[in-house]
């Protein structure tokens, strides 16, 4: 019975040794796979220190090229053949100077200031200040906001490029002649002031929705994919978060939920 008992521990002991073994040979790699990740993440900030010192460095150039395209233009008659050269040149270092902007904002680090503003009055400017875009295809932008009004406690620089990334978007994927909508109001669960932006444009395949914030991903052909990230950026940064649905051929909302003014949360921005 003895030496009985004796295998058994001798048994049971190998078992423990096994499985501390195999805990410890799982525990190991997922260390390498943490460590893996921590460097992959080092890469990825570094790279986006090295982006930032670039666009910074082209950005200075690249104002004084199309400075200069546009004072050339103003000295040239209208009929002469330069001038379309011109024009293709200014054209270009635009796009540049678009990229240039989206490397800087993705790069930056957003700290909001919050105030009390009316996001109705602040999507009627932003509006306004991209009523050119609007314009070239003759679209149009029907605003429905609650008798109540939608305040909110925001950073209103910062939201409203945010109201500009999602508009100029809504351009971008809308037929020409065609209305977008936005409404403004609360949240169901009433904590939220929301802000939705729809376009009836083609949608979005439902296997591609989860990576329209994903950095440098873009449906579009001169697109540079930083848009939307910039903008999930700056909603978190306010607290907020941003919500996207959209069905194939019918068009995408994109809803921006936001801390809504309240009573206590006025005294402690006042404070």
């Amino acid at each position: 019975l003895a030496d009985r008992l004796e295998a058994r521990l001798a048994e049971l002991e190998d078992e423990a040794v096994a499985e501390r073994h195999r805990r410890l040979a799982r525990w190991t790699e997922r260390l390498q796979e943490l460590a893996s990740c921590v460097e992959q993440m080092d890469n990825l900030a570094a790279l986006g220190e090295l982006s930032a010192s670039v666009a910074h460095e082209v950005r200075n150039p690249l104002c004084g090229i199309l400075l200069s395209a546009e004072v050339l233009q103003t000295k040239m008659d209208p009929g002469d053949s330069r001038t379309t050269v011109l024009q293709n040149l200014h054209r270009e270092a635009e796009k540049m100077e678009k990229v240039v902007n989206n490397l800087l904002h993705f790069a930056r680090s957003y700290e909001p200031r919050p105030v009390r503003c009316e996001l109705e009055d602040l999507v009627r400017d932003t509006v306004e200040a991209v009523g050119s875009h609007l314009s070239k295809k003759q679209i149009t932008v029907n605003i429905r906001s609650g008798e109540q009004g939608c305040p909110a406690l925001i950073d209103p620089d910062l939201m409203q490029q945010v109201f500009r990334n999602l508009l100029l978007n809504a351009v971008d994927a809308s037929p020409a002649g065609s209305a977008l909508a936005v409404e403004l109001g609360l949240s169901r669960e009433g904590q939220r002031a929301l802000a939705s932006f729809r376009d009836p444009g083609e949608g979005i395949e439902p296997e591609l929705i989860g990576r329209v914030f994903d950095p440098f991903y873009t449906s579009k052909h001169n697109g540079v994919g930083l848009g939307l990230s910039v903008t999930k950026k700056i909603v978190e940064a306010h607290g907020g978060r941003i919500e996207v649905a959209s069905t194939p051929g019918q068009g995408t909302t994109f809803s921006v939920l936001l801390p809504a003014e309240t009573a206590e949360s006025a005294e402690k921005v006042a404070a």
